[in-house]
């Protein structure tokens, strides 16, 4: 009987692949570790730990590009696990996704070295967020404008004309000038990104706008500019070419984005992908990192198309471990460094490898979807910026970023509830630390960006249940209570009139309960009895058997496609303690062992 099945099992060398490449798809997306953990959960990654110093990485931008446009994507197909996603996605064996891997049981990437929770886990107030990064606690803070400013050295690298600086306290900074056919566009864009990317959690440069009257600028002994190949002294007239045509105020004054120089030694960029060989704390390879992916997102939002290496910072602090710095906001808003973006960005990469085939076939006759659109910029100092052409999942940056390009869902809805932390009132405090002279450019700026805002939410909401904050409460009455937040009503993406959760309870995947609720409150009972009773009843001692999975779906009035349920791990013990009171993860500390609380939340 045996022998006569082996003629069937033979296979040719084809179908030998494609056998191989369908388990390297299931494999690549195995796991064995419970979704929950009664211990403490990760929130500290320890990659801040002191390390040699590293060497400092110089990096060919330019080879950069090439790389990731051309190189970069003829790799992939050749990555058995990455080709047998795709195939397995088709197939319907897989959904074609691998997950993050720095992520806790509570699906957040734990504080480090790239990333700390900020403005979504504990609320900024508008003046906080104005402030942003900046080291003194001002809006305005910047260089002393009360004295001289000595140049040091011309800037030579990058689109944006300048130089930097030192001022009279000693402090450097990069000064950025805006290009006089479009004043305020780049500096106003730089400022107003860099502090939404310090409230999202991003490590940011301090950026800020500064005037400055030409008589206090002075020509260092050493400063020198890039002439060809060679670099020379520099001259008045090198000075007077940067200001020329710079728009000046009554007193005589020029604006100027002004970028402090971060503490500790420079060691070049990071890349997207990869790791640092010679830094003993990197061990996640970049690309797979939770807060890297989930950047594409806010740069979406953002249109911040150049989000590249070249524009990444990594330093090494006197704490002597390596901090990874997001820079250069420049290319964000409707600024395309210092000229308006074109219609391109931000829709296809500049040579984009899934629509060049489609162009061939077509013979050149397929009309692209930005074509047609209008590039003309509605206001000099706010450039393209539009919210009717944004797509927030087909969104691209110019060059391919291996980070962005494995965006899953999950990594998505991390970013987009980034995103909709952010309030009218809060963007309004954000924007107007760019301190713009025409209201009513900052008026459309504004409105764009809300609009944006809340087509990425409503984007990926749909995609992964917006429910978050997960949090206990234990009534006397009815026992514990699981109690969460709806992004998307928060947000004003959906009323909570009309709005329900549907929920079902399971012990050891049994389901012992089930229900609407019209509340964002689920309470944890079964057969009339509190989740408490109902385990002592059922004889449930070891500390997993305490443990119900809750499976909770938003049904929102007229949306025909709902998002998938999202899982609830909440550990009862026979005698709870009362629950934690906090608002996330990143505050627990000191968790008494027996209180009631969520321990893992699992999103499909």
């Amino acid at each position: 009987m045996a022998s006569s099945l082996l003629p069937r099992l033979s296979v040719g060398p084809g179908r030998w692949l494609l056998v191989l490449v369908l388990v390297a798809a299931a494999a690549s997306g195995c796991g064995s570790s419970r979704p929950y953990t009664l211990g403490p959960v990760k929130t500290e990654d320890p990659d801040r730990r002191p390390i040699p110093e590293p060497r400092e990485i110089e990096q060919n931008f330019y080879w950069d590009r090439v790389d990731l446009t051309l190189f970069h994507q003829v790799k992939k197909p050749l990555n058995l696990a990455w080709t047998g996603r795709k195939i397995g996605a088709l197939a319907g064996v897989t959904d074609g996704e691998r997950e993050a891997v720095n992520v806790n049981v509570f699906d957040e990437p734990p504080r480090s070295s790239w990333w700390e929770p900020r403005h979504y886990y504990r609320p900024m107030g508008p003046d906080e967020l104005a402030v942003g990064p900046n080291t003194d606690g001002r809006p305005d803070a910047g260089p002393d404008t009360t004295g001289t400013w000595t140049i040091w050295r011309g800037k030579s690298v990058g689109a944006a004309s300048g130089f930097f600086i030192e001022d009279a306290r000693g402090v450097r900074y990069l000064l950025k000038f805006d290009k006089p056919a479009y004043p305020e566009l780049a500096s106003s864009a730089e400022v107003i990104a860099t502090k939404i990317f310090h409230a999202a959690g991003y490590h940011v440069p301090e950026n800020t706008i500064a005037y400055f009257h030409p008589d206090q600028i002075q020509i260092g002994e050493e400063a020198t500019v890039r002439d060809g190949n060679d670099r020379r002294p520099m001259r008045p007239d090198d000075v007077q070419s940067v200001l020329e045509g710079q728009p000046r105020r009554a007193d005589g004054k020029i604006r100027v984005m002004a970028s402090r120089f971060v503490d500790g030694q420079v060691l070049g960029p990071w890349n997207f992908r990869g790791r640092r060989g010679d830094d003993p704390n990197d061990r996640v390879r970049h690309e797979d990192r939770r807060e890297l992916r989930g950047l594409r997102v806010l740069s979406a939002w953002l249109n911040d198309t150049d989000r590249r290496a070249a524009n990444t910072l990594a330093v090494y602090t006197d704490q002597e471990y390596i901090k990874h710095y997001v820079q250069d906001m420049s290319s964000t808003l409707g600024a395309n460094t210092g000229a308006p973006h074109r219609p391109i960005h931000g829709q296809a990469y500049m040579i984009d490898h899934r629509l060049i085939p489609l162009a061939l076939v077509s013979g050149g006759l397929f009309p692209f979807w930005w074509w047609d659109e209008d590039g003309t910029a509605q206001y000099p100092s706010v450039g393209y910026w539009r919210s009717d052409v944004f797509k927030p999942g087909r969104w691209v940056p110019t060059y391919p970023n291996p980070a962005f390009e494995k965006l899953t869902r999950r990594d998505a809805f991390w970013g987009a509830k980034q995103v909709m932390a952010f309030s009218d009132a809060d963007l309004d405090a954000v924007v107007d630390a760019a301190e713009m002279s025409n209201p009513e450019a900052e008026d459309y700026l504004l409105r764009i960006l809300a609009e944006r805002r809340d087509m990425t939410g409503r984007y990926w909401f749909h995609r992964v249940a917006p429910l978050d904050r997960f949090r206990l409460a234990l009534t006397t009455a009815e026992g514990p209570m699981l109690r969460f937040s709806d992004l998307s009503v928060d947000g004003g993406l959906h009323e909570s009139a009309g709005t329900s959760y549907r929920y079902r309870l399971r012990h050891s995947e049994r389901v012992i309960a089930q229900g609407e609720a019209t509340e964002p409150v689920v309470p944890l009972r079964a057969d009339s009895r509190s989740m408490v009773d109902w385990l002592d009843d059922k004889g449930a001692n070891g500390p997993n058997r305490r443990v119900v999975k809750v499976e909770i779906q938003p049904v929102y009035a007229c949306d025909i496609v709902r998002p998938p349920p999202v899982d609830i791990y909440v550990y009862v013990p026979s005698s709870p303690a009362p629950p934690p009171n906090v608002r996330s993860v990143f505050d627990r500390a000191d968790i008494e062992p027996d209180a009631v609380r969520v321990v893992g939340i699992e999103r499909q």
